[in-house]
């Protein structure tokens, strides 16, 4: 059974083993409240927070919750706390890598040194997943927050990279939704040609355990009845995609924002191509999605370790 919003999925990663995590930046009183409630429900370890001791330490105390639970790495500058953070996951096996009062750039740069970071894949990549009154499950949209103007190889990958996610979610076929601005290929038009070379590589099962179709508009993609007046009720992916593919970070990024401000979503966000999953919400982010992308970024880890097991 698949897991559709994240009430079940908290409930799912609630009593997994905790888990050490690794935060750059961690004197934010919105990151350690999420580790709280992460260490109250039980799948948030030890974590190791970078940045400056005694700030942090007041804010834990602050939060009530349990000093011995945390442990910190001195740094000051933003870059110092992403580098030392990412360090983290080799030296103390964090197995969650999570964003706090540091600018993106650095926790990105940190992430792909090549001498230090943490690379797994040829790209890294965003997914925001939401959570809307309006839609029976799950909506994610990528790449919102890395990729300006992805091209065709980097659009599989990131595809790809999203598999862990779908796999903890129990989510299979993944459908895909590769947007653009009409259903028609046109030349001048290169997401179009982007959109039907995926879906043909689709079609070729060059993504196992996903279905991409396009091009298609964001209305077709949402609505079967839409899909239907433009001729394209056979679709596997119209009127229910698990995944928007946006054709550049412009186009993703505001229909993210549309559905926080105008959709009344619930959210949680991760990079993927990374050798853990890395939490990379905004500084202004609530507590609570904060706590959804841990959650999140918990069941990838209970699936990997238990892939590894098998």
């Amino acid at each position: 059974m698949s897991i559709r919003n994240f009430e079940d999925l908290i409930r799912a990663v609630t009593g997994l083993s905790p888990v050490p995590v690794a935060v750059a930046g961690g004197a934010d009183s919105r990151v350690i409240a999420s580790l709280k409630k992460g260490h109250e429900l039980g799948f948030i370890g030890k974590c190791f927070l970078a940045g400056q001791k005694e700030h942090i330490m007041r804010i834990i105390l602050e939060s009530g919750d349990d000093p011995a639970l945390y442990e910190v790495l001195t740094a000051s500058s933003d870059s110092d706390m992403s580098m030392e953070a990412v360090k983290a996951v080799k030296d103390y096996g964090a197995e969650i890598l999570v964003k706090g009062s540091v600018k993106s750039k650095a926790y990105i740069k940190a992430i792909l040194d090549s001498e230090t970071g943490i690379r797994a894949s040829s790209v890294l990549s965003n997914l925001s997943l939401f959570e809307m009154p309006s839609l029976s499950s799950f909506l994610a949209i990528t790449d919102n927050a890395i990729l300006i103007n992805p091209d065709l190889g980097e659009k599989a990958a990131v595809i790809r990279n999203t598999s862990p996610l779908w796999k903890a979610l129990g989510v299979e076929p993944v459908r895909v939704a590769a947007l653009a601005a009409v259903e028609t290929v046109d030349p001048k038009m290169q997401s179009t040609v982007d959109a039907a070379a995926l879906a043909v590589m689709s079609a070729k099962g060059q993504f196992p355990g996903f279905i991409v179709e396009g091009p298609l508009g964001y209305d077709a993609a949402i609505s079967e009845e839409c899909a239907a007046a433009k001729k394209l009720e056979h679709s596997e992916v119209c009127g229910r995609p698990d995944m928007i593919l946006s054709p550049n970070l412009e186009t993703a990024n505001a229909l993210g924002k549309s559905y926080k401000f105008h959709g009344n979503a619930v959210w949680g966000g991760l990079v993927f191509g990374a050798a853990v999953p890395a939490v990379l919400n905004s500084r202004s982010d609530h507590d609570s999605n904060r706590l959804n992308s841990m959650a999140m970024a918990r069941a990838i880890s209970e699936g990997r370790a238990l892939g590894e097991a098998t």
